[in-house]
């Protein structure tokens, strides 16, 4: 998918009430690292973040190289005053007219909605400037706080994908609940804001 071309820049900034989402930079890796350290962070994604500084600055080339190449799309969460990176929101796994959606956040900024604006931007750009239909999430069934924000945007629940998800370091593998949201439910939900 070329970015780019479909949303007119090289790669989008958006602000809200509290953040912007703008493009990971390499100084952005140090708080990068910090967060990604707190097991709280990562206990429900498939990784356990970059296990060093080092693998920081590795991890944040990687995705930039992904939003040129066209697969992931991936904003740094910023404070909008200081711009010190609090978290990342991506949609990524591109087939057709759909995506997935995934982000975590530094546990000292949880519960301040912030991840809702970040959530409803992205949705934002998914559907209306990149043309998605469906947007999916995948998440654990012991992640009350996604499913209660995927909610909160009309995501439905589909199902259980069983053994779905194999951790890279642990190599456990867990069942997954698959949620998604439609362009036509988006638009629907968004009217109400």
């Amino acid at each position: 998918m070329n970015f780019s071309k479909l949303l007119g820049t090289p790669f989008p900034t958006v602000q809200t009430e509290q953040i912007k989402l703008r493009k990971l930079r390499l100084e952005d890796a140090p708080t990068l690292f910090n967060y990604y350290s707190n097991e709280d962070v990562y206990r429900h994604l498939d990784w356990n973040g970059p296990e060093s500084l080092e693998r920081s600055y590795e991890v944040i080339n990687a995705w930039n190289e992904g939003y040129d190449e066209g697969w992931i799309l991936r904003f740094a969460i910023a404070n909008k005053v200081t711009d010190e990176i609090m978290g990342t929101i991506f949609l990524s796994e591109f087939a057709g007219k759909r995506a997935e959606i995934g982000y975590e956040l530094s546990e000292e900024y949880w519960h301040r909605g912030i991840m809702s604006e970040a959530v409803k931007e992205v949705l934002s750009i998914g559907f209306n400037q990149l043309g998605l239909v469906r947007i999916q999430a995948i998440v654990t069934e012991e992640n009350i706080a996604s499913k209660k924000l995927l909610t909160k945007f009309n995501f439905k629940e589909e199902g259980c994908l069983r053994q779905f998800e194999c951790h890279s370091v642990t190599g456990e593998c867990k069942d997954m609940l698959i949620y998604s949201l439609l362009h036509t439910e988006f638009l629907k939900k968004n009217d109400e804001y």
